[in-house]
């Protein structure tokens, strides 16, 4: 029989093992320790961003609440002495009854200009702990039914004799509204608190000065004088100043620098406005 002229191989396909090329296990090793090098380096700033995302939700809620406040004193033609938000927790009152608390509520003075309880809420609310010695709010939105707090007096001690307060005022009663704080977060100033369980105790009941962390806390959120040496976090708080803007600020320098005047006046914001000093007399509490 004669050969048809082509080789077998020729119909056939050629069959080569052409084996892939594998990691070694240095090479695996080293690709996964590139991986979690980027994770390292990627993770901070995601979580700083989402820190900060929080701090630019509350400086919309603030300026949300300023047009709420512009509203109210057109109306009015005087500021007001309340801001807004949802009923208190019925644990953290004066024995209130449920009918008390919705019309406290309804009392507030943006109750009918702004009707979305989120807008009251910092989603860094952290509270403040006051315990053993009194309550744990582990949220002021919860507790009191709004995050933010109105400037609606000095602080105890001043280096100036102290105008008045905003609250009541005619709008053209503040000189500088930009720089003048109309609403704050807790970390802004320190608070006094009475030491106590009891929600219903007299006013001249003995207190302790408490400093807050919120916003990019790493540690504690309530520092007592006590522990305040120790502690090395910032005091940030978004504000909400008398013509509507809002702005973050850092008041650590103020609180630790001043420990006892934390709300003098400096180029970013005013506490409150001091009237003319005496000449020849000094003005300290």
């Amino acid at each position: 029989m004669k050969s048809s002229g082509f080789s077998r191989s020729c119909l056939t396909p050629h069959r080569r093992s052409h084996a892939l090329p594998g990691f070694s296990l240095i090479e695996l090793i080293t690709v996964i320790a590139l991986i979690l090098i980027l994770l390292a380096l990627l993770l901070p700033a995601f979580s700083r961003v989402r820190l900060e995302s929080k701090v630019t939700q509350c400086l919309s809620n603030l300026k949300h609440i300023g047009t709420g406040v512009a509203l109210y004193v057109q109306d009015t033609h005087h500021y007001p002495g309340s801001l807004g938000g949802t009923v208190m927790a019925k644990e953290f009152t004066c024995r209130m009854t449920d009918r008390d608390l919705l019309e406290e509520m309804k009392r507030r003075a943006l109750y009918q200009y702004i009707k979305t309880a989120e807008i009251f809420h910092c989603p860094e609310d952290r509270g403040a702990d006051y315990s053993p010695d009194s309550f744990n709010y582990k949220s002021f939105f919860y507790a009191f039914g709004c995050s933010y707090s109105l400037n609606s007096s000095p602080w105890e001690f001043t280096k100036h004799r102290v105008q008045g307060s905003l609250v009541w005022q005619v709008e053209s009663w503040v000189k500088e509204p930009a720089r003048y704080i109309l609403a704050y977060e807790l970390p802004a100033r320190p608070t006094w608190k009475p030491m106590t369980k009891d929600p219903c105790i007299p006013r001249d009941a003995i207190k302790v000065q408490y400093h807050f962390h919120w916003h990019f806390a790493t540690g504690k959120s309530t520092v007592s004088n006590l522990d305040f040496g120790s502690d090395r976090q910032r005091f940030i708080s978004p504000i909400l100043f008398v013509d509507g803007h809002s702005a973050n600020h850092d008041f650590t320098r103020s609180l630790r620098d001043q420990p006892k005047f934390p709300t003098e006046a400096t180029k970013d914001w005013i506490w409150y406005q001091p009237l003319p000093d005496v000449p020849g007399q000094r003005w300290s509490q």
